[in-house]
């Protein structure tokens, strides 16, 4: 009995760890030095202009969003 639950939740640990999921920001036909150089701009800017905390996840989208990103889904 202690080895079937012990089995099931090493199974478990390891899907776990196998299926992260992970977003990005995708343009097409974009290098990923192109995105490194645009994420590290957007970023900068947002520093530079001393936005609240609360603010900088949604300034990066819509900065990211001017440049031809959208955040998606990456396997």
């Amino acid at each position: 009995m202690k080895k079937t639950v012990l089995f099931g939740l090493s199974a478990l640990m390891i899907s776990g760890c196998a299926s992260s999921v992970r977003y990005d920001y995708v343009k097409e036909g974009a290098s990923n030095h192109q995105k490194i150089n645009d994420l590290s701009e957007c970023e900068y800017n947002i520093r530079l202009n001393k936005t609240r905390a609360i603010e900088q996840k949604e300034l990066l989208n819509l900065c990211m969003q001017g440049k031809g990103y959208r955040y998606k889904r990456v396997v």
